[in-house]
């Protein structure tokens, strides 16, 4: 499901599908469900291989390009996969986003028995047993495995960033943004080397929404220059991630707590 989803499916130059990624691995009577997709010539259940593959060729020889951003998640016998997905018509030239969706594959010894379509990802989590609060925690958790590092003094792990993320600093001794993962070092950089020994101290992380999660901070070091203890300074901060497909694509560093929680609308 992934090699489709990521785009590994082939045409040839006049558009023509040419491989179904992932096609190996369908069961003989495969079932595709798209009885909610967005253009409603399109809707419908098929069935057994030939079927399945005519639909595919049909709807993606319509458009120029597809891309996804995705997650997959795992659901025993099922994958969900949490769609954002933007294509361009070929014909037309006109950009359009599907916006967020999701699919549902179903498996059974291996094979995909049935291909599921939904246009609300809550409802495709429940179908399979699962919940939007089990993807906010999972942010959470992904958070505070950042956290773990940081709070020994390691800043070296980058699996976490997003190729595009935003990184943002609100006040302190270097405010600024910085964007893609160059820009994060660069920005991060910046400030770490105006510091000696810098940790940081969680006191708290708080679950915002699907998509955000807040973390009450302290931060310890000492000045290069000055010799100034940052408890000196500052005594509580906070950091705002946006974690979308378990990458965080947002990071906002507040060096004073009390302008994040304005921001955000919270109290302490």
């Amino acid at each position: 499901m992934e090699d489709f989803i990521a785009g590994k499916t082939e045409f040839d130059a006049d558009g023509t599908l040419t491989r179904m990624a992932g096609e190996e691995h369908w069961h003989p009577d495969i079932e595709l469900d798209v009885s909610e997709a967005v253009v409603p010539e399109m809707r419908g259940v098929f069935r057994g291989k030939e079927a399945v593959r005519r639909w595919w060729g049909e709807w993606l020889g319509a458009w120029e390009t597809v891309e996804f951003g995705y997650e997959l998640l795992d659901a025993g016998d099922s994958v969900v996969a949490l769609i954002d997905q933007r294509m361009r018509g070929r014909s037309s030239g006109i950009e359009v986003s599907r916006g967020k969706y999701a699919q549902v594959a179903d498996y059974r010894d291996g094979l995909l028995v049935r291909w599921r379509f939904y246009g609300d990802q809550a409802e495709a989590l429940e179908a399979v047993g699962l919940s939007e609060q089990t993807m906010s925690q999972d942010n959470v958790e992904i958070v505070r495995s950042i956290y773990v590092a940081w709070e020994r003094g390691d800043f070296s792990a980058t699996e976490w960033l997003h190729p595009e993320i935003e990184f943002v600093m609100v006040g302190g001794p270097s405010p600024g943004t910085w964007t893609g993962l160059a820009g994060m070092a660069e920005g991060t950089h910046e400030f770490l080397s105006a510091w000696e020994d810098f940790r940081v101290e969680v006191e708290e992380y708080r679950e915002l929404d699907g998509e955000r999660v807040l973390v009450l901070i302290h931060h310890r070091g000492r000045g290069k220059r000055s010799g100034l203890e940052l408890g000196q300074m500052v005594t509580k901060n906070a950091a705002l991630f946006h974690v979308r497909d378990r990458k965080v694509t947002r990071f906002v560093a507040y060096w004073d707590r009390k302008r994040a929680l304005a921001d955000l609308g919270l109290s302490e």
